[in-house]
């Protein structure tokens, strides 16, 4: 909550002191911003709609929000969690894939360059079911039979985020671009609910948990975060 608390207080602080510098100079353009897009591509079954807005304060400064909603994933074989754990025989795997939220400033330091992003980001809790066949496989020097199950959980939580952006402005109003901000090295701990006939140990459960710890630590997609590409409509 601290780390929320001081994201919060920069983007204040920015925002005052863009509204003290527009003042200032008088005559500066400023307009709304509103936008639609996509939270993730379209791969793999994902499909996340993303919505924004907010407000330009000149050429420079912009204070806005961005939302994602909520999404649902069947990735198969190809999922990155599912392969972490090294077990073999991924049959199937299901994500649950909450909102997403971002209160961000984003300055652009030069006409038609990106623009850097930062502010506070908010993930919802995000679980995967995987299922794996139906064989002996050897885990902490102990042999284990049967079809493995488990759901691998990362908890709902904020991040203080740094990323950049670019959008391309059309004489129209019209603007399209893309962000990616995360909250760069805060990585939840996520947790596990093993489940099924199998009964594994304890020193089974750790070897599984491990492996999939490491790989979640270096995987920057578990980061807390906001991906977005999209469209977005201007008018003063």
């Amino acid at each position: 909550m601290y780390t929320l608390f001081k994201s919060i207080m920069c983007v204040v602080a920015l925002l005052v002191s863009a509204f003290a510098v527009t003042s200032a100079q008088g005559g500066v353009k400023s307009y709304w911003q509103v936008g639609v897009g996509l939270g993730e591509l379209p791969t793999g079954g994902s499909f996340k709609p993303s919505f924004t807005f907010g407000y330009h304060l000149n050429e420079h400064v912009y204070f806005g929000v961005v939302y994602q909603l909520p999404d649902e994933i069947s990735r198969g074989s190809s999922s990155f969690n599912a392969q972490s754990a090294g077990l073999g025989g991924i049959e199937k795997t299901f994500e649950t894939v909450s909102e997403r939220l971002l209160i961000q400033c984003a300055y652009t330091p030069i006409e038609h360059g990106p623009y850097i992003s930062f502010g506070a980001v908010y993930n919802g809790e995000d679980s995967e079911a995987m299922s794996f066949d139906d064989r002996t496989r050897i885990l902490a020097d102990e042999s284990v039979s049967g079809a493995l199950n488990f759901t691998q959980t990362r908890p709902a939580g904020w991040g203080a985020a740094l990323g950049i952006g670019y959008r391309y402005h059309f004489e129209s109003g019209l603007s399209v671009g893309f962000e990616w901000t995360p909250a760069w090295g805060q990585y939840p701990e996520p947790t596990y609910n093993f489940e099924g006939n199998v009964q594994l140990l304890e020193s089974a459960r750790n070897k599984i948990q491990q492996r999939m710890d490491d790989s979640f630590s270096s995987n920057v997609t578990n980061m807390y975060k906001i991906f977005h590409i999209g469209f977005a409509y201007r008018w003063e």
